[in-house]
């Protein structure tokens, strides 16, 4: 691995040697829509603590990617930003289980009893749905990743950390952009967007829609289609309404479709037999696939996904400060249509359906800095709350088929259902206040009280009684209030404009809730408590040699209890269920480090390094498995961000760039028990070695037009992006081989 960084570092090197123009990174400062007097030309301008402030001046650990920043780098959807972000890491089982992990802090629980521990929320909106998080990303102003816990102003279950989205607002004056790109696995998009006032400055108006294809990398030899694709296609519109200079509407559309072919993955069996089938009959032998990018099974995944979102924002100035309110709505439907055993084999057939109706409500009210309620420039403050209204079902239907257990045993097709509905009322208040000690001192106190209180009822049918998954049918209601006080306390010196050190304390609180598809009354029974975490961190933020180089760090130390694992588990009869219980506590701590060079206009290179040590201080599985002492998943020691991009100016504005980006991860564990096989025959399996990926990027721009040529994972690397493990078999989804295309980009 050592080898491995000092390779990394010595390419980049030679890259910068040759000069660049702004790449992604953390705190990487380009081009972006300026506000305030204290901003200068290509710094960006962040809204993380709801006000906007200089990336730098925010006494928080947090990358920023501005829209050149997104274009420049292909980036439409969130699993594509962990790369660059050192701590970060983005997986997914498909577009409705994403699995995001910041510092070791994630959630691989997909179902509506359970929530994310990294909050996304795009245009201030939460979205509580996971099935619904990985949406496109296209027509982005900014994005903001802020680690560690965010309970005051981001509040509801934001433990691990908060993802800020932040879409295109109408232009000033009339804009129009188009673009359009092919690729490999018959990969196409197209995107437009059209903006601009439409009465005066008093009513302006944008509109964006897209489609993106790419058929899937991973094919199925038994029937030709492929998965792993994308399909994709959706809109939004935003009206901004000014009718008077203290006072502004915007509203906003949002529809995203998903359909076509879903994930699909190897299986892997065990390390005694690689051809294992969970609950297979006995004698049944799938007909196995050489290629990596190849797996025979007998049906074909389907995804069919619809999110809606309608969201209102208004700001009214009144002197003093700025009132704002925030009201939205979001629909999910989704359905997944899987093969759950993922083999040539007829065992088990999964069909997902998911439905959720979210409503949201946030006020606040922040003071005016040069008002009169921040007393003379003494005190900046803000004050809200927050109510969150969610109605959710998922229907979870197992068709087995004539290579099963349950087929064998009864000598003909069964079918069990798991279903469950949900209701999720929660309300909060918050305040911040930043106290200005001195010109040079800032102390910050904040806190959130949130209150939830969830309902479910669950319900279990099946064809066959007495064979599991579903043994015997059932009804069973579940509830549970949960509630936590948030507190921050944060100290920020800054002696000059471009230094800037800190220390912070926050506390972090992730909702209790209910059991992922239960079979039984007595698992849907075991209501799972909250998780909790103390978050103690330091860091510093400097510009040097004329601001050409910026370089900040990071360390932190995270006290982390009462952790909601996860584990699918073998029930007697040859089945299996999972089970989230609060079965650990876990000690994190860690740095981070990113340097950003510009030694010229046409010039820049970054590189940045995170160190994450996070193990389960204790974690007593059962009677006879401990995890304690064994390190969190998805939580590789090292990982190193890396990149550099060249301008080369011809014949007036034109301009041909050519960047790289690296990413490299240390070796790490889907699953608890670091790959020892006395946690079981699929645990080593569960290994994810170090991999690194590289992409490429040439972009000529001529007048309004662009033209650009990629190449992503350009060494073809091999790695899986999750993995499902189940008793006796484990399921390994490869991550995107080489994929390459062309965009031709066109603006005025």
């Amino acid at each position: 691995m050592q080898k491995a960084i000092r390779g990394a570092g010595a390419s980049i090197l030679t890259l910068a040697l040759l000069g660049a123009a702004p790449v992604m990174a953390q705190g990487n400062e380009t081009e972006t829509n300026v506000q305030g007097s204290d901003a200068a030309p290509g710094e960006i301008i962040v809204t993380a603590q709801k006000r906007s402030q200089r990336l730098q001046d925010v006494p928080v650990s947090i990358s920023a990617f501005t829209s050149e920043q997104l274009e420049g780098s292909g980036i439409i959807n969130l699993t594509q930003i962990a790369p660059r972000v050192p701590g970060f890491y983005g997986g997914s089982a498909g577009a409705t289980r994403p699995q995001l992990y910041i510092r070791g802090i994630g959630s691989r629980q997909f179902d509506a009893g359970s929530e994310a521990s990294v909050g996304v929320f795009v245009d201030e909106v939460y979205l509580g749905r996971t099935a619904g998080t990985l949406g496109a990303l296209r027509d982005i102003e900014r994005i903001e990743v802020l680690k560690g816990p965010q309970g005051t102003l981001y509040g509801r279950n934001t433990i691990g950390g908060a993802i800020n989205v932040i879409t295109k607002g109408p232009t000033d004056s009339f804009a129009l952009e188009a673009e359009a790109g092919i690729g490999n696995y018959d990969a196409y998009n197209v995107f437009a967007a059209v903006s601009g006032p439409l009465l005066g400055n008093t009513v302006k108006g944008r509109v964006a829609g897209w489609r993106t294809f790419s058929e899937g990398y991973m094919r199925n030899p038994q029937t030709g289609n492929h998965a792993q694709g994308i399909d994709n296609y959706g809109g939004r519109l935003r009206l901004d309404f000014e009718p008077s200079a203290d006072f502004r509407v915007s509203l906003i559309a949002e529809l995203l479709r998903d359909d076509g072919y879903s994930f699909s993955g190897k299986n892997e069996g065990t390390i005694l037999n690689p051809n294992a089938v969970f609950f297979a009959r006995a004698g049944a032998v799938p007909v196995t696939s050489p290629g990596r990018y190849e797996e025979r099974t007998n049906r074909d995944n389907l995804l069919d996904r619809n999110v809606e979102t309608f969201s209102g924002k208004i700001e009214w100035d009144v002197g003093v400060g700025t009132f704002t309110a925030i009201t939205a709505y979001r629909h999910n439907r989704a359905i997944d249509d899987r093969d759950f055993d993922n083999t040539s084999l007829d065992v088990i057939q999964q069909v997902s359906d998911e439905r959720s109706k979210q409503f949201t409500q946030e006020l606040r009210f922040a003071s005016d800095p040069s008002g009169p309620l921040s007393f003379g420039g003494v005190v900046d403050w803000i004050v809200g709350g927050f109510y969150y209204d969610d109605r959710s079902t998922r229907i979870d239907t197992f068709n087995f088929g004539v290579d099963s257990v349950k087929a064998a045993l009864t000598g003909a097709l069964q079918t069990d259902v798991a279903a469950t509905r949900y209701t999720t009322k929660s309300l909060a208040g918050f305040a911040q206040a930043t106290v200005h000690i001195t010109d040079k001192l800032d102390l910050t106190l904040g806190g959130r009280y949130t209150e939830d209180d969830k309902d479910a009822v669950s319900t279990g049918t099946t064809t066959a009684p007495g064979i599991p998954l579903v043994a015997a049918n059932f009804t069973t209601a579940q509830g549970g209030k949960f509630s936590s006080f948030d507190p921050r306390i944060t100290l920020s010196y800054q002696p000059t404009r471009d230094l800037n050190f800190y220390a912070s304390y926050n506390q972090g609180f992730k909702s209790g809730g209910f059991q992922y598809v239960p079979f039984s009354a007595a698992q849907a029974n075991v209501v799972f408590e909250p998780e909790s975490l103390d978050a103690y961190e330091v860091g510093f933020k400097t510009q040097l040699l004329d601001r050409r180089l910026t370089f900040n760090g990071s360390a932190y130390y995270y006290d982390y209890k009462d952790l909601q694992v996860l584990r699918v588990v073998a029930v007697p009869g040859g089945g299996a269920a999972t089970l989230i219980t609060n079965a650990a506590t876990s000690e994190i701590k860690g740095f981070e480090l990113e340097l950003v060079a510009r030694p010229s206009d046409r010039f820049e290179a970054n590189l940045s390094y995170a160190y994450t040590d996070a193990k389960y201080k204790a974690f007593p599985f059962n009677a006879t498995t401990d995890f304690s002492d064994t390190r969190l998943v998805r939580a590789p020691v090292h990982s190193v961000n890396a990149g550099a991009q060249w301008t080369i100016p011809f014949g007036g504005d034109n301009s041909f760039q050519l960047r790289a980006d690296y990413a490299l991860l240390s070796q790490f564990y889907f699953e608890p028990g670091e790959g020892n096989a006395i946690y079981g025959t699929t645990t080593p399996l569960a290994v994810q070695p170090s991999y690194g990926l590289l992409d490429l990027r040439a972009t000529a721009r001529v007048g309004d037009f662009r033209v650009s040529a990629f190449v992503m994972n350009a060494t073809d690397k091999y790695y899986r992006r999750t993995v499902l493990g189940l008793p006796g078999q484990l399921v390994g989804y490869p991550g995107a081989p080489r994929t390459y295309g062309l965009t031709v980009g066109w603006s005025m």
